[in-house]
């Protein structure tokens, strides 16, 4: 037997090259960046095509509301809340003291008034808030006005302009509660016993006025026979109304009111103007006091006892009222004849 040699080698096969991977978290960072790059992209070609609007932060206003009266009341002895005064000496004449007031220590305030308005209830009081509310639903064409109250009895209204005061004016005249309302323009020597108990501005017509009398110096002339003439309204100011000329006066109610007017021109020829008031004052000759008369008898209402015998018949014809119509199904309503009627309604006369 042949002996065998070593033999070739066997071949030697290299393994295959093994490619390792990379770290997870260096793959991750870079598909990280990779996606924020590509939104980033996305947000600036939106922005570049979309216009969006700016949203503007506006800073809280500071509440500027006056203050309730309460408080107002609590703080009114606080130095800190009022101003600080100074000594001016006063003269001496004839041995008393006696204090002048020039123009220019008033000018200021006469400013902070100008556009106040006297408001009068006439027969009557009222509260602040029932006031409040009545000009809330009546002058809802206006800015509303501050409200102050005097002991006499009168309120006072500060408007914002002169134009919201004059249209409030030229509205009127007003009631509440069956009282009519006075308003006057506040001025610098107001007294309630002298301007509103014995003179009020009233509202008058003038019907049937020739057009070459609407004129304001005619006017004038016209309404200084009634009183002191104070302004028109809008519709004779501007001849928007030809039947009536429509004027404010301020008139004396403790004197007998005007009714009637003669107006002369060149030609010496005389027409007679009636004068229509819009309402009339009462004035009580015994109080001095306007919105009452003493001596006028009031209405007293009695108590009567109801007929129970009338009380009954009206029943009665109520009822025959109601048998005298059927119902026919047919959601209508149809009257019997009328010898039927008569013959109900007398035997239930009878009964």
């Amino acid at each position: 037997m042949a002996k065998r040699g070593r033999g070739r080698p066997p071949n030697t096969v290299p393994p295959p090259p093994v490619n390792h991977p990379q770290p997870a978290t260096n793959l991750v960072v870079e598909t990280e960046n990779h996606e924020l790059q590509k939104h980033e992209e996305t947000i600036e070609e939106f922005e570049a095509t979309t216009k969006c609007p700016e949203i503007l932060i506006e800073e809280p206003k500071e509440v500027t509301d006056r203050k309730l009266w309460v408080d107002v009341l609590n703080n009114n002895h606080n130095p800190s809340n009022g101003v600080t005064m100074e000594f001016v000496a006063p003269k001496l004449i004839n041995g008393e003291v006696e204090v002048e007031i020039e123009a220019e220590d008033i000018a200021s305030e006469l400013l902070f008034w100008e556009n106040a308005m006297i408001l009068y209830v006439l027969g009557g009081s009222l509260s602040m808030n029932m006031l409040k509310n009545y000009m809330v639903k009546m002058w809802n064409f206006v800015t509303l006005p501050d409200m102050l109250y005097h002991d006499d009895g009168y309120f006072l209204l500060c408007f914002k302009n002169r134009e919201d005061r004059e249209t409030v004016m030229m509205r009127g005249p007003y009631t509440i509660r069956n009282m009519p309302i006075i308003l006057k323009e506040w001025t610098p020597d107001f007294n309630l016993s002298k301007d509103l108990e014995r003179t009020m501005p009233i509202w008058v017509k003038l019907p049937q006025l020739p057009l070459c009398l609407w004129g304001l110096k005619s006017l004038n002339k016209i309404g200084s026979a009634i009183g002191n003439p104070l302004m028109t309204d809008e519709c004779t100011a501007q001849k928007l109304r030809v039947s009536y000329a429509r004027i404010l006066v301020e008139v004396d109610i403790t004197q007998k009111l005007v009714e009637e007017i003669t107006i002369s021109d060149r030609t010496g020829g005389k027409i007679k103007q009636i004068v229509e008031y819009e309402w009339k004052p009462e004035f009580c000759e015994k109080c001095q006091k306007a919105g009452h008369q003493c001596g006028k008898k009031k209405v007293v209402k009695k108590w009567i006892p109801r007929n129970k015998q009338a009380d009954e018949f009206v029943l009665r014809k109520i009822n025959a009222i109601c048998r005298s119509f059927v119902w026919t199904g047919k959601q209508e309503i149809s009257k019997k004849s009328l010898v039927a009627w008569d013959t109900m309604l007398h035997y239930e006369s009878k009964r």
